[in-house]
């Protein structure tokens, strides 16, 4: 079972003064405590491994019609998977997607008040790019676009783009920190920076335009680890998370657990 949870935001460099100002037109903000969303359209057969005549067809036409649909019902969110292998079998299970940076702003361009967030692997696009890409999306859906940050997982698709995977979740996290430090430094930013860190060493880096209203957007975090959902406790609005029964759930999100306030990593990461 999956849920998703309001996580504390401890921003780095938020282009916001107030780091945690929220979009007060944003649904993923709005008054409802449940926030109801429609989970991987984009993907052929959705999340239903069946074999029924009448499964999932993921066309633009059909992703466009059903965002239509949930924009006028009042849904709060959409949300992609971001799959480059599909499992196969027999009704190839997700082999068929639509990339979810361009379904997104797709969306966007078709609907008026519904969040349409995008799915991000890390390691699959430069930050500089995810800047620019982010901003210009938020641009064209006058600030209803979210993003979730994906940190890696799925070692296939790692092997397809020639990228290891790293084995250690500290790793992975690690470099999605610093992935998301430089996106929102490029945001926080109004002249030219270097960054020396870890993993990104950048010189003369700037980038317009900026989110709407110079606030973050809506941020989630899918993760289960400790790191991924302190990962979340620190960057994102939201967890996507999963929960075995209620007594895991409860011992799994304790508070005392992940749901706290978290100081930033440390580390030589940063602007210089």
């Amino acid at each position: 079972m999956h849920t998703l949870r309001v996580a504390p935001q401890h921003h780095v460099n938020p282009p916001s003064s107030n780091p945690t100002m929220r979009r007060p037109g944003s649904t993923m903000f709005n008054a409802n405590k449940l926030k109801l969303g429609i989970f991987s359209p984009n993907c052929s057969g959705g999340m239903a491994v069946t074999k029924v005549p009448e499964r999932w067809d993921a066309s633009w036409e059909q992703n466009r019609a059903l965002a239509v649909m949930a924009d006028a019902a009042g849904i709060e969110f959409l949300l992609p998977i971001a799959r480059w292998i599909g499992y196969g079998g027999d009704t190839e299970f997700q082999n068929n997607t639509l990339e979810t940076i361009t379904w997104a702003t797709g969306l966007l361009a078709s609907t008026r008040r519904i969040t349409v967030f995008a799915t991000a692997h890390t390691a699959f696009t430069h930050p500089i790019v995810a800047a620019k890409q982010f901003a210009t999306m938020d641009q064209i859906g006058a600030g209803r676009f979210g993003l979730n940050v994906v940190c890696g997982w799925n070692k296939p698709e790692y092997d397809m783009f020639g990228i290891p995977l790293p084995t250690e979740h500290t790793a992975r996290y690690g470099f999605g920190q610093e992935w998301y430090d430089v996106v929102r430094k490029i945001w926080s930013s109004d002249t030219p920076f270097d960054w020396d860190g870890t993993y990104f060493h950048l010189k003369h880096v700037f980038g317009d335009p900026k989110p709407i209203g110079g606030v973050l957007p809506p941020t989630m975090n899918a993760g289960s680890s400790t790191e991924g959902r302190d990962f979340a406790a620190r960057n994102a609005d939201f967890l996507f998370t999963v929960l075995i029964d209620p007594e895991q759930g409860r011992t799994g999100l304790a508070a005392n657990e992940w749901n706290r306030a978290l100081p930033a990593p440390g580390g030589d990461q940063g602007p210089k």
